[in-house]
């Protein structure tokens, strides 16, 4: 009599033995089903069962695994609808936040990519991350029927932002800027800024754009509001010691993500923060171990949509 391991094994072993084939000899479920006098598709019917019964586990041993662990807890906790988590990589001789800051970017990079087409609009904040994504989308943004628009003012800084884009950007009419600073001098003149045609139009525009990209500022003399000569070390310890943790667009937050009531906020020119929550997909880019209390307190205001951070910055959101 030939033998048939379907009367010799129970289903456990019939089950163990097809996973051992296929997940650690690397065999098909074809040559599975040869050797064990079983068709494909029951080979295939039993490796999901295993799967489903948790019989048959997935171990991923890979520096990656942690951080899709913390991708699914930012996901859960914050409600977002992705998060992007890049491992941990020692800056060695060079400046850690400029490390962790290009390697965000190229992530950043990396998922616009998959979604920027003809016609679509990114509208972009402001800051060393997002100048550094820009850098890395370029020959996408020159050659895609995409647009480019800011969410704040502040000429100047953006026209160093986009460097080569301007140019490409700018002849094919896709890079459209806010005409004004970012910080005025008094409220008076923010007001009559945004009711300019130039500037409204511009802002109207930004809130519709399909993907927004935003750096998280941190309360330190590094900070961007602080090298672009917006607020000074003083301020930032004073704005500190009122509460603030962090700023999204110029405006500082709490730490459970309320923008504090500051005059400077009144001089800003730009898309405001309830504004920035209501639009399609607003992705945050910023890490490193001086930026965690920021990001927690943008993602506890709700104003994201996905946010791509590092693997420590994570695990210290989180708690």
């Amino acid at each position: 009599m030939d033998y048939d391991p379907r009367n010799s094994m129970d289903d456990e072993a019939l089950l163990s033995r097809v996973a051992w084939y296929y997940h650690h000899d690397g065999l098909t479920q074809q040559e599975i089903g040869q050797r064990l006098g079983l068709s494909r598709i029951r080979v295939s019917r039993l490796l999901e069962k295993g799967k489903r019964t948790g019989v048959i586990g997935i171990t991923i041993n890979s520096r990656y695994r942690g951080c899709l662990e913390l991708e699914n807890r930012l996901r859960e906790t914050y409600g977002l609808r992705d998060a992007i988590v890049i491992p941990p990589l020692d800056a060695g001789p060079r400046d850690h936040t400029v490390h962790v800051n290009e390697r965000l970017a190229q992530a950043a990079a990396s998922y616009l990519m998959n979604f920027l087409v003809e016609g679509s609009l990114l509208a972009i904040g402001w800051g060393d991350t997002v100048t550094r994504t820009l850098d890395r989308l370029g020959y996408l943004l020159g050659h895609t029927g995409a647009s480019v628009m800011t969410l704040t003012g502040g000429v100047s800084t953006y026209v160093h932002m986009v460097g080569g884009l301007n140019a490409s950007l700018a002849q094919a009419h896709r890079l459209f800027m806010i005409p004004s600073p970012l910080v005025v001098a008094s409220r008076a003149t923010a007001d009559s800024l945004r009711s300019e045609p130039a500037v409204r139009d511009v802002l109207g525009m930004a809130t519709t754009a399909n993907y927004a990209l935003v750096g998280i500022g941190a309360m330190n003399e590094t900070a961007s509001f602080v090298r672009g000569g917006y607020v000074s070390t003083a301020d930032m310890v004073r704005y500190r010691q009122g509460g603030a943790v962090g700023d999204l667009l110029g405006r500082f937050l709490d730490g459970d993500g309320r923008v504090l009531d500051l005059e400077i906020h009144d001089r800003i020119v730009g898309v405001d923060l309830p504004t920035l929550g209501r639009m399609p997909c607003v992705i945050g880019a910023a890490g490193g171990p001086q930026k965690s209390d920021a990001i927690r307190a943008t993602l506890s205001g709700g104003y994201l949509d996905i946010v791509i951070t590092d693997a420590p910055t994570a695990t210290a959101i989180l708690g």
